[in-house]
């Protein structure tokens, strides 16, 4: 703490100091696209076996993406273990077997709006579907 006067050796300091320093890794959310792939999308040796022993090691992998889930898991598989996958920028958690943990749907007259709107400004309007 840098505050005038103050001690800045105080024992609330060096508590979180330790604390954090001493907290494990309990999950590892990492993004797919242009960082997880490589340009010909592939996941290098030495990515696959780090998430591998992340995995071992007890910390939970999540792949996380703005694709869909059916693009996702191809890429999860090939990991070799269990986990979740986060897709649609957000708006859907599945496991790798398809368990739905969280899903987020765009009520249909929103999405009614958003059409009709959009249309004033590009003519194209692109929906995904789960």
């Amino acid at each position: 703490m840098n505050v005038e006067g103050a001690d800045t050796n105080s024992a609330s300091d060096g508590m979180l100091k330790s604390t954090v320093v001493n907290l494990p890794i309990r999950l590892l959310a990492v993004d797919i696209d242009g960082t997880l792939l490589n340009p010909q999308f592939q996941i290098s040796d030495v990515d696959l076996a780090a998430l591998r022993r992340a995995h071992e090691s007890g910390i939970e992998v999540v792949l996380v993406t703005g694709r869909r889930h059916t693009f996702a898991l191809p890429i999860a598989q090939m990991l070799g273990f269990d986990l979740w996958l986060i897709s649609s920028n957000g708006a859907i958690t599945r496991s790798l077997s398809g368990e739905t943990f969280h899903r987020d749907l765009l009520p249909a007259q929103t999405c009614r709006t958003l059409c009709a709107a959009m249309t004033e400004f590009r003519g194209n309007t692109v929906l995904t579907f789960d």
